[in-house]
Parts: C-alpha cells; sequence; structure tokens
C-alpha cells in the first residue's frame, strides 16, 4: 500500500512551522501546504531546499491574516484593516447556508485575485511552482473553482481532483464540529491521532493507495489569536513522529509517497 502523509498550514505561525518541520525530519510527514499571506511564510521557506524529499505545495488561506491582493481589490475577503474575515464568523452569517449566499459573500472574481495572488507569492518565495494546489478551512463554491481554474492554467494538480482520480482513500471524518468553528479545549486535547489511525488500520491497508494527516504543529500565543483548531495540532504532529505508527509502517510495508509520486501513478 502506498500512503500519502499530508500536513496542512505551513507557515501559519513559528511554532506551527516547527512542529511540521520536526514531523518531516523525525516523522512520516511528506507532503506539506504553505500559508504564503502569513507572516511566517518566509520562515517556513528556508526550511525548503534542504529537505527535497518532501513535496511542498500551497494551502489558500482566505480566513486569517493578511491579504496578499490588494485589499481594496477584495473588499468582500477582508475587513477594515486588510485581514481576512475569521472563518468562525463567515459560518454564522445566515448568508453562508446557500450557495446563493456564499457566491454573495464571496465573488468569484475576488477569489480569483486573492487565489493567484498567494500563488504568485508562493513562486516569488520559492521561485518555483508548488507541488500541489490545497484548500484551507471553509471552502465556498467561488473559492474552490478559482483554485481549479488555477490548477488548469498552471498544471499544478488540485488535491481534490488528483485524489479523486487515483482514488485515494481515507478514513472516514465527521467535519460537523469543524464546520461549526467552536473552540472546544478538551475535544482537542483529547484527541488520539494516533489511536485514531491504527483503528483504522484495516480501513487504510484495503486502498492501494491512502492518506492520513491534518494539521501538525506547535502551539504559540499567536496561533490562539489566529484560529480555534489549535491545541490539537500537537496531537496531529505526535501522530506523525508516533514510534507506534512508524512501526505500523514498516510492518505493513507501507511505502510513503508524495504528490509528486501520485502524479506518475
Amino acid at each position: 500500500m502506498k500512503l500519502l502523509v499530508q500536513g496542512d498550514d505551513f507557515g501559519f505561525t513559528r511554532a506551527v512551522t516547527d512542529g511540521i518541520v520536526d514531523s518531516i525530519d523525525f516523522g512520516i510527514l511528506r507532503n506539506t501546504g504553505l500559508f504564503a499571506n502569513m507572516p511566517s511564510a518566509e520562515y517556513a521557506v528556508s526550511f525548503m531546499k534542504d529537505r527535497p524529499h518532501v513535496c511542498f505545495g500551497i494551502d489558500f488561506n482566505i480566513v486569517s491574516g493578511p491579504s496578499c491582493a490588494d485589499p481594496k481589490l477584495i473588499p468582500h475577503l477582508v475587513d477594515e484593516e486588510g485581514n481576512f474575515i475569521r472563518s468562525s464568523v463567515r459560518v454564522k452569517d445566515e448568508r453562508y447556508k446557500t450557495e446563493e449566499g456564499r457566491r454573495e459573500m464571496f465573488p468569484a472574481e475576488e477569489c480569483w485575485i486573492e487565489i493567484k495572488a498567494q500563488y504568485n507569492r508562493f513562486v516569488e518565495l520559492t521561485g518555483k511552482k508548488p507541488g500541489y494546489l490545497h484548500g484551507h478551512s471553509i471552502e465556498p463554491e467561488p473559492y474552490k473553482e478559482a483554485i481549479l481554474r488555477l490548477s488548469k492554467e498552471t498544471g499544478v494538480p488540485y488535491s481534490k481532483v488528483i485524489r479523486a482520480e487515483k482514488k485515494v482513500g481515507g478514513i472516514p471524518f465527521n467535519r460537523g464540529a469543524f464546520n461549526k468553528k467552536v473552540f472546544d479545549a478538551e475535544a482537542q486535547l483529547n484527541k488520539d491521532t494516533v489511536k485514531r489511525v491504527l483503528d483504522n488500520s484495516e480501513i487504510l491497508l484495503s486502498y492501494e493507495i491512502a492518506s492520513i494527516g491534518g494539521h501538525p504543529g506547535y502551539i504559540d500565543a499567536e496561533l490562539l489569536k489566529l484560529t480555534t483548531l489549535s491545541l490539537e495540532r500537537c496531537k496531529d504532529a505526535e501522530m506523525c513522529m508516533s514510534p507506534e505508527i512508524k512501526k505500523w509502517i514498516d510492518d505493513n510495508n507501507i511505502e510513503l509517497i508524495t504528490y509528486y509520486d501520485l502524479v506518475k501513478i
């Protein structure tokens, strides 16, 4: 079985970045997407060149931190300070309940302008194209359409599309609480990603290609200001570096792959 291990939000904060780097260097993480709009993006990019075995993609972020595009060009996406309107605010808007409302909240042209600006920022920082394109947090229709359009224009695979094409399997995931964007400290601290993977071993091993991952990282004060998904990141990092998970991989002759490999399959 081939296994694609993905960790999102590279460059979100310095602590998240450090946790992702450790998940690579001391663990099984082989794919991670950069938050090109965040102040810590340059710090994250500094780790890329010495890790050629990793596929560095881009996670398009329109719910946290500053925009890459001129805020005047994307007035529906940002607040008066030029920062993205938080997802926890977005999902409470009545308009978000319908596609018509979501398209009003996230105009297609504004989504395209920001998605392209973040892509260009990635290229500017790294000198190359990302290995894959990936969505982050809530994904209204115009946002996904912008990523799909960019994928077709650049030839860089969109994670949703290539996973479907290659029939990549995974663990069933209940996104109910996730989509409510409510901070539940107890639930996050009680998360056991290692157990979740091992408990679903038979499901994962039934696929020719499977994926696991999440949001590995460490926690700093900046992260707590930016997202409701905070404390559980250390649990996902624990999974990536877990001796039990490494043994499961060895015992089952699992091959760790990247999106670069997935394209070739």
